[in-house]
């Protein structure tokens, strides 16, 4: 093996433990490393050293930065001040034998440079040296070997002046490598800061059937490491020599978490020392490469070879919702904003190269291990270019400079959001994508503890996609609500025409969900219920969601509110809603529908069990095609306050247990097949604002059935409350009640087109909030009865009908 003549960097911290503070430095740092060495640029030194003070840890990773910079270009970097005049020292490298000594002394460009002790303390060399200094090198080279300088075309002037710069210096030797070797750099991960604690790394070359064969002893099919090492108990980077156009296998003993490790090698550029082409990348299992050039064939693509580990890893249970749900909200900080790095490799994703370039693949790689490390299933919607997914990743590469993994995968999934909806033409969008606001106070995001709790974004104007990668936010979100309300203007809609997403299903802990009037289609996933057992309040009403009500819906047992109304569901209302006893409304109206299919909507007749819904108050069953006799269990319902049974097809008479929901307010059996009477213990519905029975009749050709017909009940006047009665287009006959007047908070009173006789009660004049009065169509002998004028003198009434032949001083039509 040659042996090295320069040391190799050795970063034994996993960068992304850092703290904010580290971070800025060492990036600094960093970028001197990759600078040449005559193209620093003015540094604040003194603020540098402010920091490293106080931190005797980052002192150490000074010294090692500046390791790296010296095995790039040969020499230490020495800094200090003297009354004020800025000097500098050329410090030689200790490792470096005298022969091929060699060192940079970057001297300040407006001052002479004069000579001070030298020293190797990175430290002292910082703490010295004064604030905003503009260094330009002066490189000096000595005779090198007989081995090295056989490379070299070019020797120093006669002035003494080099005439290399550091890079080309560099260059000419072949990184220090063999004529027959190249320079690659092998960059090591660990996301747990153990993974590589015991692990020995060890590359050996091979023949094309990876077969490894000896050349000069048992250690010599091993790597050049340039300090003549093997690799363990490593973290960050080494510098490495491979030979030209071979084969090489890629062993690992002593290891500990192998599923913790990622490593890949890269070409290095010697003029520049950046790293070029991603040449393999693995994890910590066995395999085998080959540079460009070889006939071998390559194994190190990522992906686990030992059959234990990969047994582990398939055998990870995929189910997306707990087996048993906690009781109550999680306390622990959410499980997807994990530190550890992903089992398989980063893809092979798409950004500009001027970012790698700028940047390093380091960042990069960081950031995808930790973005698929918190969601795995996210690689392919990564690697696309048109995706949001992608899109976000690429504002995080510009804007994620100092953030915890915990923070940047937030705001990955965020920024996914945003560009699947079409964040740019989003009505209101304060915050967002702000490199410098936090994103919990993003429009719409509310937050507990720096985790995202609340997305209320609804009339927003968001049209496109929701991204699986929101269901991420699963162990703290309780509060969603993207959807419209019934009146929404169209310019300010949000339009989400898409299946209805499966992955709703992972977010176990909702509690509120509004997706009304989104444009959601396809059926409801069986899972989605299924995990929903903490869901409150769930609106998914006009929208175009088909099928039939899924048998889990029996698990949302925390339900109170339910809106499936307005969609294109059809089938039976089944049994398993009877489960739901924290039901207080369920809304599943308009789903009806009738085209050359048939007629579509819930069908048939409700199930018994729907009397064991004794919390109910709002049952809203209308437009739809239930058929047969009103149910009876609907009496049961005892909390019951708004009944609406309307555009149906239920038939025959009118159950008189109803009457027994003294709670009801509104009760509203219209347009039916009813042939009924009003059943006279109706009367004791004392809380009743509002009954509708109109319309009750259907045509088989030009025949109508009975309707509501018979007399008006008297009992009718004992509901004092009643704003509202509607009881025209049916069969009712006799004379026009004088009790009517007893309803004082009477606003309307629909009994047109009936078969009611006069006359008209004065009576009705009590009623002093009344606004609609219609009676034409009846049977009122208008050359015996007129409209009495006390009713035309009501103060509210804004409109009245009688037939034309009776005589009203303030009726409409005639």
């Amino acid at each position: 093996m040659k042996t090295s003549n320069f040391k190799c960097n050795k970063y034994r911290i996993n960068m992304a433990r850092f703290d904010i503070r580290r971070r800025s430095i060492l990036m600094l740092l960093t970028v001197l490393t990759m600078a040449e060495a005559r193209t620093w640029m003015s540094i604040d030194i003194g603020a540098i050293n402010a920091i490293i003070d106080s931190d005797p840890l980052l002192g150490s990773l000074s010294q090692l930065a500046m390791e790296d910079m010296s095995f790039m270009y040969g020499s230490f970097v020495s800094v200090s001040a003297e009354n004020g005049v800025k000097s500098s020292s050329a410090i030689p490298i200790d490792d470096l034998p005298s022969e091929t000594t060699s060192f940079i002394t970057p001297t300040p460009s407006s001052v002479p440079s004069t000579t001070n002790e030298p020293t190797n303390s990175v430290r002292t060399q910082l703490k010295d040296a004064p604030l905003k200094t503009t260094f330009s090198p002066t490189i000096y080279s000595f005779a090198p070997t007989e081995s090295v300088a056989s490379q070299k075309n070019s020797t120093p002037d006669d002035t003494g002046v080099p005439t290399w710069s550091p890079s080309a210096q560099y260059e000419a030797t072949n990184g220090n490598c063999n004529h027959d070797e190249t320079l690659h750099r092998l960059v090591m991960y660990d996301s747990t800061g153990n993974g590589w604690d015991s692990t020995a790394f060890v590359i050996k070359e091979t023949d094309s059937l990876n077969s490894t064969f000896p050349v000069n002893g048992d250690d010599s099919t091993r790597v050049n490491f340039h300090d003549n090492s093997t690799l363990n108990t490593i973290y960050g980077t080494k510098y490495l020599c491979l030979k030209r156009a071979a084969c090489f296998s890629v062993e690992f003993s002593n290891y500990t978490m192998m599923n913790g490790i990622l490593w890949e090698i890269y070409k290095v550029d010697l003029a520049t020392g950046i790293n070029t082409t991603l040449v393999v990348t693995g994890t910590g299992s066995g395999c085998q490469f080959g540079l460009e050039g070889s006939a071998c064939v390559t194994s190190c693509n990522g992906e686990f070879k030992d059959n234990h580990l990969k047994q582990i890893l398939t055998n990870v249970p995929t189910t997306n919702y707990p087996a048993e749900f906690p009781t109550k909200p999680p306390t622990p900080p959410p499980s997807f904003l994990r530190t550890k790095r992903p089992t398989t490799p980063a893809p092979s994703i798409s950004l500009p190269q001027d970012m790698e370039v700028s940047f390093g693949s380091s960042r990069y790689n960081r950031l995808v291990s930790v973005i698929l490390g918190a969601s795995p299933t996210s690689k392919v919607a990564v690697s696309d270019e048109q995706s949001p997914q992608h899109r976000a990743f690429v504002w995080i590469y510009n804007t994620a400079n100092t953030f915890s993994d915990r923070r940047i995968v937030l705001r990955w999934i965020l920024a996914s959001f945003y560009f699947g909806l079409n964040g740019n033409n989003w009505l209101c969008k304060n915050g967002w994508l702000s490199a410098n606001n936090n994103e919990c106070d993003w429009y719409g995001i509310s937050c507990l503890d720096g985790v995202v709790t609340q997305i209320a974004l609804e009339e927003n104007r968001m049209i496109g996609v929701i991204v699986p990668e929101l269901a991420l936010l699963k162990n703290n979100l309780y509060y969603l609500s993207i959807g419209n309300d019934y009146d929404t203007p169209d310019e300010e809609r949000n339009q989400i025409v898409m299946p209805v997403p499966s992955f709703l299903g992972e977010m176990t802990y909702l509690t509120y969900v509004n997706l009304e009037g989104l444009g959601l289609t396809s059926s409801i996933p069986d899972s989605i219920f299924a995990a929903w057992n903490r869901v409150v309040y769930l609106y998914m009403n006009d929208n175009d969601i088909t099928g039939t009500l899924p048998r889990s819906i029996a698990n949302l047992k925390s339900i109170q509110v339910l809106w499936l109304g307005g969609n294109s569901m059809g089938g039976s209302i089944i049994p398993e809603i009877g489960q739901l006893t924290t039901l207080v409304d369920l809304s599943l109206e308009s789903n009806f529908r009738e085209d050359k299919a048939g007629r579509r909507g819930f069908l048939t007749t409700l199930p018994p069990e729907i009397a064991q819904l004794t919390n109910l108050e709002t049952l809203d069953l209308s437009d739809n095609a239930l058929s047969g006799t009103v149910p009876l269990q609907l009496g049961d319902l005892i909390s019951l306050r708004r009944l609406d049974l309307s555009n149906n097809f239920f038939e025959n008479q009118l159950p008189t247990v109803l009457g027994r929901l003294q709670m009801l307010e509104e009760l509203d059996i219209s347009f039916n097949w009813l042939s009924s009477t009003i059943p006279r213990e109706y009367g004791d519905m004392i809380s009743l604002t509002s009954l509708s029975l109109e319309s009750n009749y259907k045509d088989q050709s030009g025949y109508f059935t009975w309707g509501i017909h018979s007399t008006l009940p008297t009992e009718l006047g004992m509901l004092k409350n009643l704003k509202h009665l509607h009881l025209n287009d049916n069969y009712l006959s006799g004379t026009l009640i004088t009790e009517i007047g007893q309803l004082y908070f009477l606003e309307t009173l629909h009994l047109q087109n009936n078969f009611l006789l006069g006359p008209i009660p004065t009576e009705y004049s009590d009623c002093v909030l009344m606004e609609e009065i219609f009676l034409e169509g009846n049977n009122v002998d208008g050359s015996l009865f007129s409209m009495p004028e006390d009713i035309c003198r009501l103060p509210e009434l804004e409109l009245a009908r009688v037939d034309c032949k009776i005589s009203c001083s303030c009726c409409y039509g005639c």
